[in-house]
């Protein structure tokens, strides 16, 4: 019989995406998406996608190059590089 281990751990997570200085609660990050809690509609923006793992906060600078489309959580996003996100 296999033993359990009981040393795991769950991670606090806490996901926002940031646009135009509006904070919009995500549920799923993936590589190119990302799923909000709640709908919303934004035309195509950049932003932030600001995540805490356990205290420990990082900060993504994302292009929205479809927007938030109206009617869906869903959101393309694509990551972009600190130098082309201070020029825009």
């Amino acid at each position: 019989m296999a033993e359990i281990s009981t040393t795991g751990h769950s991670a606090l997570v806490c996901i926002t995406l940031r646009v135009g200085g509006k904070d919009f609660k995500v549920a799923q990050l993936g590589p190119d998406f990302l799923i909000l809690k709640e709908a919303a509609t934004l035309p195509p923006s950049k932003g932030t996608i600001n995540l805490e793992v356990d205290g420990h906060p990082d900060v993504f600078p994302v292009n929205l190059p479809q927007g938030i489309l109206p009617n869906s959580r869903r959101v393309m996003i694509e990551e972009v590089m600190q130098s082309q996100f201070a020029a825009a």
